[in-house]
């Protein structure tokens, strides 16, 4: 028999950046933890709002799955006694067991038997089962910054306030921190405070219904998506719709209730961005934009309650608070814009960076240096060179702004706003107000040329001087946001496929970061290496490559992050194939000979066997192929050419003696060997694909 079985932890409010992790870290410790203790299951649903966590399991089994293991007992020698009779310890064992002496087996080799029988485990009903599992897998939970509680200490994300735990009509009986499990929840804090009663799992939604509360954070979502772009169409329009804000809007709700909020048109002449900001990430609110992509004096706010009793005051208290942040707005800007980005330049000298590393100015000189060097390596146009140059030297400027203190998450945007407004070139404007993408791992890479260059140069900046002062990233902590910024390199070079060696992006930065550092970091460059590496094999990871494939391609010769993705690829589709095993055969034999050549030249006149000068012609032939195949980015021809070299190989070492007495003709035959490997080792560490190829 199956029936379903609902919990519902309450608590005080979960903060909304919290919730949707909780929701998914419930449904996976849930779902092991049943597996675990042998308890089947036809589905797993898990939920959450600001008040309460949900786990509702479809079609559990009443009773656990019986359950046969194995288990070794005492030795022969100690089982039998001479006459072959059972001794005290196979007796105690058997009746741990609960089986006969005649059940039991031996196995092993003669002289190391072993005895051997099953233990047989009956299941219990998933009434007992449930309270000695559920407690562990909603106080496992991850919770970031837990609260603690209670004469036990408890740790959660807020204090526990109720727990409701059926198995169909059922109580299982069960505490999780110190609250006894029942059938009573409580409805939505406004508009049903008080207790509801729930008669059994399969009527739980019904009540949460009935009492206000839309536990499924999708059809929140939903709702709320749906509500918003009607309520935009009667204003004209459509609502902008940005997924973090409705995730979180979603996350602080359990009845939402969309509502539209006006102001005034005079604010409409502020910077798009301004206006944005100020609704977005300080109210919670939606723009509303037209067709012609301009904003409309209109919002649409969220309310959790009641969507008409009392929502007018709501509408004209936020319409209140909207006002005044724009009125705020309006006076920064218009303070703004009486000093230039190039008056409030020598003022940045007062600005810190980071700790012992001197100040923004110092920062804004250094970014002007690598953004010049990287347009020169990359061969930009002069003048597009000058604009990367001179954006780079202006882009902290906005930091000393009265909006920028005001509006923390427009930093870059204003500067590039101001310096357009100012009449400085609009690619200095877009490359300042572009620099700080991507600022996540779903935002945009900036612009192809001078704004993607300035950005590189404020990262690979931050993080030069981050690893010559010797910091630290492990775990959780990571302030300076070295992570993120290491994450924007890599999508900026392979992005724009910018053929930038790891010389290019850490030489300079780690040169000028020395500049500035007391006593840099001797490991700073081999770390901040490693760091871009680890964060480009995590996206080509997320990509599906395998990881044999990614690191191989990683410990390769080539130092282009750009080529990583296409060279991972090819030897991707190549796994599972005779090409790949070639391939990985043809390093094998000729790499470790070839590491100890001295040289990679090679004299014609002493090579002594037609074999060897059957491999020398081989590659001769090739080499330019293999040059331009690689260079062009055409990496399955270019492994197709090493697959060609492997017969040749074969025959020049299964026919000639390598390691002759003749030293000449050693080296000669060596540094032949090497100059082979090197086309195997710049591409990839073809012996991390070993495991790859098939044995036999």
């Amino acid at each position: 028999m199956t029936g379903d079985y609902l919990l519902e932890i309450g608590s005080d409010e979960i903060p909304a950046r919290y919730l949707p992790g909780a929701v998914e870290d419930l449904k996976h410790r849930a779902v092991e933890a049943f597996r675990a203790a042998r308890l089947r299951f036809e589905e797993i649903e898990t939920y959450g709002t600001p008040r309460r966590l949900v786990l509702y399991v479809r079609g559990l089994e009443e009773m656990s799955e019986d359950a046969v293991s194995r288990v070794r007992g005492p030795s022969k020698k100690a089982a039998y006694d001479a006459d072959g009779n059972p001794t005290k310890a196979l007796l105690g064992f058997c009746k741990s067991l609960g089986i006969e002496p005649s059940r039991v087996t031996l196995e092993g080799e003669p002289g190391s038997e072993y005895v051997y029988g099953e233990r047989h485990e009956k299941g219990r009903p998933v009434t007992s089962v449930l309270p000695e599992i559920i407690p562990g897998v909603v106080m496992g939970i991850d919770c970031p910054h837990p609260m603690r509680w209670g004469e036990e200490n408890w740790r959660w994300f807020r204090p526990i306030r109720w727990v409701v735990s059926l198995y169909e009509t059922e109580v299982v009986p069960l505490k999780v921190a110190g609250k006894v499990a029942g059938r009573v929840t409580y409805g939505h804090r406004s508009l049903h405070p008080k207790e509801a009663y729930v008669p059994s799992a399969g009527e739980y939604f019904r009540v949460l219904s009935s009492v206000f509360v839309e536990v499924d954070g999708e059809k929140r979502t939903e709702k709320i998506l749906g509500e918003a772009r009607r309520l935009a169409a009667r204003e004209g329009g459509k609502p902008v719709v940005d997924e973090e804000l409705l995730s979180e809007v979603a996350s602080i709700s359990e009845h939402p209730s969309p509502f539209v909020g006006r102001f005034d048109a005079k604010y409409l002449g502020l910077p798009k961005d301004v206006l944005i900001t100020s609704m977005r990430h300080h109210q919670r609110y939606f723009p509303i934009v037209g067709d012609d992509g301009a904003l409309r004096p209109a919002f649409i706010g969220v309310r959790d309650g009641d969507p008409e009793n009392g929502i007018e005051t709501v509408r004209k208290g936020n319409e209140w608070v909207l006002r005044a942040r724009l009125e705020d707005a309006s006076f920064f800007f218009e303070q703004d814009r009486k000093v230039s980005l190039y008056d409030l330049l020598p003022q940045l000298e007062g600005v810190r960076f980071i700790k012992n590393a001197g100040s923004m100015k110092d920062k804004a000189g250094r970014m002007e240096e690598i953004a010049g060097f990287l347009a020169g390596v990359l061969g930009l146009p002069e003048a597009e060179a000058r604009a990367a140059k001179e954006a780079a030297l202006l882009a902290k400027a906005d930091l000393l702004t009265a909006m920028v203190g005001e509006f923390p998450e427009l930093e870059g945007i204003m500067g590039g706003q101001y310096a357009g407004m100012e009449g400085l070139d609009p690619l200095v404007a877009g490359s300042i107000a572009q620099h700080y993408m991507p600022r996540g791992s779903k935002d945009k890479i900036p612009a192809k040329g001078a704004p993607s260059i300035v950005a590189l140069s404020d990262k690979l900046d931050t993080l030069a001087v981050s690893f010559a002062l010797g910091i630290e990233v492990s775990g959780s902590q990571d302030p300076l946001g070295l992570r993120r910024n290491a994450l924007g390199v890599v999508a900026i070079v392979t992005g724009h496929g910018y053929d930038l060696t790891m010389e290019d992006l850490t030489g300079l930065p780690l040169k000028l970061a020395s500049g500035v550092v007391s006593d840099p970091s001797p490991e700073a460059k081999s770390r901040m290496a490693a760091f871009l590496k680890a964060r480009l094999e995590t996206v080509l990871l997320e990509q599906g490559i395998p990881v044999e494939v990614v690191r191989a391609v990683l410990s390769g010769n080539e130092t282009r992050l750009a080529r990583a993705e296409g060279m991972a690829r090819a030897l991707a589709d190549l796994v599972g194939t005779v090409e790949l095993a070639d391939l990985v055969t043809g390093w094998r034999r000729v790499g470790v000979l070839g590491k100890s050549a001295a040289s990679r030249e090679v004299g014609e006149a002493l090579l002594k066997d037609e074999a060897e000068a059957r491999l020398y012609e081989a590659v001769k032939v090739r080499k330019e192929h293999l040059e331009k195949a690689f260079e062009s980015g055409d990496y399955a021809g270019y492994l197709r050419l090493l697959v060609e070299l492997k017969p040749h190989i074969d025959r020049c070492l299964d026919e000639v003696l390598i390691m002759t007495d003749d030293m000449p003709v050693r080296e000669n035959r060596l540094a032949l060997l090497g100059s082979v490997a090197d086309f195997w080792i710049g591409y990839a560490d073809f012996s991390l694909l070993k495991s790859l190829v098939p044995s036999g």
